[in-house]
């Protein structure tokens, strides 16, 4: 298996990271812990999101590459359409990395 991590912090305002996680409210969910629960992205994958005061942090495993550029895509498409761009700037930072663990709940 293959982990993928996102960890999304608002750039100017904590109300993008909010917004985001309004969005990932309305999806069935999983609680974990306080700050965790696993949520299922229709059409994407089941992943673990952790929730902080100013980020949020998601976490995903395929079995190959291919599975992960498609969760990797799904992902980044819910994440833009509940906070889009402005011409000006960005009002988040995604930044993805491949932790060497998969995530308990996740295993």
């Amino acid at each position: 298996m293959i982990a993928l991590r996102l960890s999304i912090a608002s750039i100017d305002s904590p109300l993008w990271v909010n917004i985001l996680r309004n969005r990932f409210d309305r999806f069935k969910k999983v609680p974990y812990s306080d700050t965790e629960s696993i949520v299922i992205i229709p059409r994407v994958t089941a992943v673990l999101i952790t929730n902080t005061d100013r980020v949020l942090t998601m976490h995903a495993v395929a079995p190959d590459e291919t599975t992960l550029d498609f969760i990797r895509e799904g992902t980044a498409y819910e994440v833009t359409t509940a906070v889009p761009e402005t011409e000006r700037s960005h009002r988040l930072e995604l930044e993805w990395d491949y932790p060497k663990h998969v995530p308990v709940p996740l295993r």
